[in-house]
């Protein structure tokens, strides 16, 4: 019986050590015919054109002419004309200051200019009845220059006299702050009781309708390829809304400053837009794109089809059905594609996926076809 259930045990591990050698065998095969299953994978053509050539800035936006209203005479804020958001036009009445004291200076420099004038014409009377008496011997020389020097201080004061009594009456036209230009009140700093002082605080800003520019600064290191485009014509700029790149705009540059700013490093510009949105407004920020040319026969891949390794950047470019690693230089980029320098043909298939199991010259085809990729140069199958 023992006999039995051993013959049994040895009969059943024979058995199961052959279904488990059957089992591996299979598996490695399967696992063997898997690895030479050519990856399906996602490519784009290697596109050759003409690749613009631009650089991108924030900027801000300004009002091409704004004025800010500054009082030019000391005194009192009486009346506010206007509010905030107004539409005023060139001359009209903004504020008016307390006059009272220019009127009261007015007042008492014509009372000065009218006792220098009398004095004139006494000073001129005296200089005539003495010039006569001079030849004769009747006077001294020293009597008829003293005589003629004070008819020269006479007309002194009154010149001076004059002078403050213009000085009054310009203060008191002052008095009334009017708008220099045509165009929208902007905020008010100031309210009636306020004192305000002469060259002092802004009392308001009004900004001319319609042209708008934008202030934006280059960085050294892109200076001289402004510098070029701009040796070659005219210089188009793009404006987007900073938020969602949304082309809001297009300008020309107008102004380039003469030199470095020395706290920014960089060259202070202005652009002015050949239109205004009404959504874009003073103050609001932006991206600016210069566009200073075209980069031609370029070699333009997606953004996604450029790897990174240690060694480098590369592409896998699918040639004779399989994935190879080509090495490339990036020359430049913008809004998702790349201009990349390296042995790739126009049309060839590059990678914009890849694969964890993908290796370098592994089998490949392209997503969505029966076959292998086709030949290098043939370009991908759609």
């Amino acid at each position: 019986m023992k006999l039995r259930i051993v013959l049994f045990v040895v009969v059943l591990a024979i058995v199961a050590g052959v279904f488990y050698r059957i089992q591996q065998r299979d598996a490695g095969g399967d696992t063997k015919r898997g690895g030479d299953r050519a990856l399906s994978v996602k490519t784009v053509p290697v596109a050759v054109r003409d690749f613009p050539r631009v650089i991108d800035l924030p900027g801000t936006l300004e009002a091409a002419q704004q004025v800010a209203i500054v009082a030019q005479t000391s005194g009192t804020v009486l009346q506010q004309q206007v509010q905030e958001g107004d539409a005023v036009r060139a001359g009209q009445v903004l504020f008016s200051l307390d006059a009272r004291p220019a009127q009261a200076r007015i007042a008492q420099s014509q009372a000065t200019l009218a006792g220098a004038r009398a004095e004139t014409v006494d000073a001129q009377n005296k200089v005539e009845r003495l010039s006569p008496l001079m030849q004769p011997g009747y006077i001294s020389r020293q009597e008829l220059d003293d005589a003629r020097l004070a008819l020269e201080s006479a007309r002194a004061r009154a010149a001076a006299a004059r002078a403050e009594l213009d000085a009054a009456r310009l203060d008191a036209q002052y008095a009334q702050i009017r708008a220099p230009i045509g165009g929208r009140v902007g905020r008010i700093a100031i309210h009636p009781g306020s004192l305000v002082q002469a060259g002092g605080e802004a009392l308001t800003t009004i900004l001319a309708p319609g042209t708008l520019d934008v202030r934006a600064s280059v960085a050294q290191q892109d200076w001289p390829q402004l510098a070029a485009a701009r040796a070659q014509g005219t210089v188009t700029a793009r404006i987007f809304n900073g938020a969602d790149h949304t082309l809001r705009a297009q300008g020309e540059l107008v102004f380039v400053d003469s030199q470095i700013d020395a706290t920014t490093g960089a060259v202070p510009i202005k652009v002015r837009l050949a239109s205004a949105p009404p959504e874009l407004l003073p103050g609001q920020g932006v991206q600016v794109r210069l566009l200073l040319g075209t980069v031609p026969n370029a070699k333009v891949v997606p953004e996604a089809a450029l790897q990174h390794a240690q060694e480098g950047t590369y592409v896998y470019v699918v040639r004779d059905g399989k994935a190879v690693v080509q090495p490339v230089k990036l020359l430049r980029e913008l809004d998702g594609e790349e201009v990349v320098e390296g042995a790739l043909r126009a049309g060839e298939p590059v990678l914009i996926e890849i694969p964890q199991r993908l290796k370098a010259g592994g089998a490949v085809k392209l997503e969505g076809a029966t076959h292998s990729a086709k030949p290098a140069g043939a370009g991908p199958r759609r």
